[in-house]
């Protein structure tokens, strides 16, 4: 099949060759380039012209890399346009010579460098056109060296005798049978009601402010690739999740803010909405569906001695009772009043991990647990023919209860099932769970929801504008101590498709999504290695790897602050910055412009800590993270120190000179006890270098006093004052100023608010602007102000929600004490 692909390129471009030799452009700086190597399946690949590199794509002939690949060439010349069609099985790529987008199954995508003619051969970009025909393309630029391999293909479970060997081996207990698959039922839920809000007064004032295109977006890590949160907005609404429902308010008119309509989901449907996505004509929202299931006495042990299921069996099923989960996604429709149409539901099952969305593609990912149920004592079954009737029996149970559900209702209301063939591991799994990754193209009329599943569990995504990396934390026993080790695990993101890539590991544990990055082709990845309260071999030490388009390791930096942990990094282009914290705060200044040797460049020693790194501008930071003392412990030796943390503080880095970085300006919010839900989540921060604008929500704590704390005591909790938005201005010049603050608590609700707690409904979440407005957002209620006086201009109060119950707080709380022994 190999050879009659090639045969037939090669007449197809014989008979062609003509027409190509007039489709020439010279560029023969381009061509001189030299020096890169060509592999294909490991074996170097002899080119007529050399492969060169501009805007980072490399340039090769086509005719020569058809061969390579087996695949057939056409060229075309209709319109005074010319073209060339690769054709490999069922796939196909159809480039413009002279153009920057090509159409791959049925999808355009744009190039970042055109197929051109030089010297009478077609150069096209390789992987480009590579990967569009199904195989992966890895770049090594310490050797310059193109790789071009078919996907790597994991193992599958495949049998039910594989999957029993498989869950015994990561937990070795004795796994029982699920009569239920999951929660995702035959039919499709019913659609949740969109009801229309007709207000008062529901014209526009004519004012636009509100509804102008200069608007905030939420506050992603990378940019392109879209991260869902608990409000978006277009500029002209507002959407937003109050308890079990979705608010949609029209901001036209900031003096009149009206309810445009409202999703709710019923208790019957089990649905809480998480989190929402947005983009010019469709509304996602994200949310769990949970069932509860029992399970019963004569449930049928699978592993060890096979038992039946008799009333003398004194089984005793463990755990009892369960939720079993699946994640949902409804696509709506948006018309211009706002108002959204059901068009489509997505589900998969598992507990929601994170989900990214980049242009007209959904990526989700979620996890899958598989619960181990123990019988004791069992009775065995009487004849070798009974049992082994019995254990298969039980076997195809398990197998089905294991194979995870998902529906996608553009194809069948009907659930569909990814079945043990289709079923893959990681080399060596560490746990039972597994992992689901869902794709799909919301702008593809045949596009289907397409689920991969991977026993072993994610726990941490990053994804670039084109891989999903998830990362898996290891422990392995080495000697007396465990070991500690990260997987990760890379997939190429293909439109609405997803392969899987190379698996890839370093010591320590990641912190959070920012602890990794990809940049030109590197990964980087900043980790903490060991306890940082153990001494010797056990203790901390703090690190950074970068590897390469295959996960190999080829430059580190190791060492870092021994004794401490990583408290928050931040990659930004050929540097990264890195917090960590055990006394003080050391911020660490690295150069990654060389991958394989990694430098500290410098470092800035100050009190407290940063939770969260934000970008200024290239030479500055800002930093948010709590302030700290420093106390002798008594009791503990002479030279023995607490470290404990005090106010909300946020800093401006300098690291315009990166051998000495500094300080500019630094700002403490409030006493002990004061919290920001930033600091936790990115997404709760709202700032715009260009209005010199910065704001997050802040729970506020004081002191009655400001006595200085006795030498070894210990600081006192504020006690609650205020919840609510501290808007600031920001620049280089003055760096922070308090311009006011928003609070959605009225003086009554501050009387009746206890030492820690108020009503959790009124609590600012996040801050937006949409033209010359600002608006806070809490579950109870919008209010709108102005942007430069801060004046309220209208507010919007929510529909009690008798589903959502009187909530309380769920932002983590930060550890009360940082004990550390000073040399």
């Amino acid at each position: 099949m190999r050879k009659k692909a090639i045969i037939a390129a090669c007449l197809t471009l014989t008979l062609c060759v003509a027409a190509s030799l007039e489709w020439t452009r010279p560029n023969d700086a381009a061509a001189a380039q030299s020096g890169i190597q060509v592999l294909m399946e490991g074996r170097p690949l002899s080119l007529s012209t050399p492969a060169f590199i501009e805007n980072g794509s490399t340039l090769v002939p086509v005719r020569e890399i058809a061969e390579a690949l087996g695949a057939e060439v056409q060229y075309a010349e209709a319109d005074g346009k010319r073209t060339v069609r690769l054709t490999r099985g069922e796939r196909e790529a159809l480039l413009t010579l002279g153009s920057k987008q090509m159409v791959a199954g049925g999808k355009r995508i744009q190039l970042d460098v055109e197929p051109r003619s030089i010297r009478d051969i077609t150069m096209v970009p390789l992987r480009a056109i590579s990967e569009s025909l199904g195989t992966v393309v890895t770049w090594d630029g310490i050797k310059r060296i193109v790789s071009i391999d078919e996907p790597l293909q994991l193992p599958t479970v495949g049998t039910e005798d594989k999957l029993l060997e498989l869950l015994h081996s990561v937990q070795g207990g004795s796994y029982g049978v699920q009569e239920m698959g999951g929660v995702i039922v035959e039919e499709a839920a019913a659609a949740p009601a969109a009801d229309k809000v007709t207000a008062t007064d529901s014209g526009s004032s004519g004012d636009d402010s509100g509804s102008s295109g200069d608007h905030s977006r939420t506050i992603v890590q990378v940019e392109g690739v879209d991260e869902a949160d608990w409000v978006k907005t277009d500029g002209h609404y507002i959407y937003q999740i109050s308890g079990t429902r979705v608010m949609i308010a029209d901001i036209s008119d900031p003096a009149k803010p009206r309810l445009a309509a409202k999703l709710e989901y019923g208790q019957q449907e089990g649905f809480r909405p998480q989190q929402l996505y947005i983009d010019e004509d469709r509304l996602l929202v994200i949310g769990n569906v949970e069932a509860y299931v029992v399970f019963e006495e004569g449930t049928t042990a699978v592993s060890g001695t096979v038992s039946k299921a008799t009333p003398d069996s004194k089984m005793i099923i463990g755990p009892p009772s369960m939720y079993k989960s699946a994640v949902r996604t409804y696509v709506y429709d948006l018309s211009e009043d706002g108002a959204p149409t059901l068009i489509r539901q997505l589900e998969q099952e598992g507990s929601y991990l994170s989900s990214r969305k980049i242009g007209d593609a959904l990526y989700m990912v979620t996890n899958k647990y598989t619960y181990p149920i123990y019988a004791l004592p069992a009775v065995k079954a009487d004849g070798d023919a009974a049992a082994t009737e019995q254990q298969a029996e039980a076997s195809k149970k398990l197998a089905a209860s294991f194979e995870p559900l998902y529906r996608d209702t553009a194809v069948s209301d009907k659930a569909m099932t990814v079945k043990l063939k289709d079923v893959h591991y990681f080399p060596n799994p560490s746990d039972s769970t597994m992992m689901l990754v869902g794709a799909v193209d919301l702008n593809q009329e045949d596009g289907q929801l397409q689920v991969s599943a991977y026993l072993g569990a994610g726990e941490t995504i990053y994804a670039s504008r084109n891989n999903l990396y998830a990362a898996q934390t290891v422990y392995t026993q080495d000697g007396s101590r465990f070991k500690q080790e990260t997987k990760f695990h890379k997939f190429r993101l293909d439109h609405g498709n997803i392969l899987y890539i190379s698996e890839g590991s370093v010591p320590g544990q990641l912190l959070n999504q920012f602890s990794m990055d990809e940049h030109e082709g590197y990964f980087r990845v900043a980790l903490t290695n060991g306890n940082m309260w153990a001494s010797g071999e056990g203790g901390s030490t703090n690190n950074v790897y970068v590897l390469n388009e295959k996960l190999e390791t080829v430059g580190k930096l190791e060492g870092l602050a021994p004794g401490e942990r990583i408290y928050s990094v931040r990659f930004m282009g050929k540097r990264a910055y890195m917090v960590t914290f055990r006394n003080v705060d050391p911020l660490f200044a690295i150069d990654l412009s060389n991958p394989v040797k990694p430098a500290v460049l410098g470092q800035l020693k100050i009190p407290g800590y940063s939770d969260y790194l934000h970008p200024y501008d290239e030479n500055h930071l800002i930093g948010f993270g709590k302030d700290t003392v420093e106390l002798p412990s008594k009791g503990a030796g002479a030279d023995a120190t607490t470290a404990y943390y005090q106010g909300l503080k946020i800093a401006l880095f300098d690291v315009s000179d990166v051998s000495r970085p500094k300080e500019l300006f630094k700002e403490i919010v409030g006493d002990r006890g004061t919290h920001s839900e930033l600091l936790q989540d990115h997404k709760a921060l709202l700032f715009s270098k260009e209005k010199g604008l910065l704001a997050f929500p802040v729970e506020l704590h004081e002191l009655s006093g400001k006595d200085s704390v006795d030498n070894g005591s210990f600081p006192a909790y504020g006690e609650f004052t205020y919840q609510g938005a501290y808007v600031y201005g920001i620049d280089l010049k003055n760096g922070f100023q308090l311009r006011g603050r928003i609070s959605h608590l009225t003086n009554e609700d501050l009387k009746k608010s206890g030492q820690y707690g108020y009503d959790y409904r009124k609590q600012v979440r996040r801050i937006l602007y949409a033209g010359s407005t600002l608006y806070t957002m809490s579950e109870a209620m919008l209010k709108a102000n102005d942007i430069g006086s801060l004046k309220e201009q209208g507010s919007l109060d929510y529909p009690y929600d008798p589903d959502s119950g009187y909530r309380y707080s769920t932002i983590p709380v930060p550890m009360d004490v940082m004990p550390s022994v000073t040399p």
